[in-house]
């Protein structure tokens, strides 16, 4: 894929996230607290290996709940993981806070 291609993607993905969380927030009894909807921003430092390692425990978590299959006391949720390079590194000491708030 090209860039232009990722940038089209993305911005594709970003849509139905957005149409995805409408359709949340417009059904009866949606309660963003109750049903723990969560957003976060932060950067994170890692190198190469650091980066590997964290997928690889973050894919670990997933893998484990893949199985799980509907019941009474689960709901769906939609889980969406977005991880890109910043910019410069003073970019990213002036930009984001360093962990999200919802990790902490």
């Amino acid at each position: 894929m090209s860039l232009e291609d990722h940038r089209r993607g993305f911005a594709a993905a970003m849509a139905v996230l957005i149409a995805e969380f409408s359709a949340y927030l417009d059904r009866e009894g949606s309660d963003p607290v109750a049903d723990s909807v969560a957003t976060g921003r932060g950067t994170l430092w890692l190198s190469p290996e650091e980066l590997a390692g964290m997928a690889g425990e973050m894919l670990g978590i997933l893998r484990s709940r893949l199985g799980n299959q509907p019941s009474p006391e689960r709901k769906p949720y939609l889980l969406s993981a977005i991880l890109f390079p910043v910019g410069s590194p003073a970019h990213a000491q002036q930009g984001a806070p360093a962990m999200p708030e919802m990790l902490r």
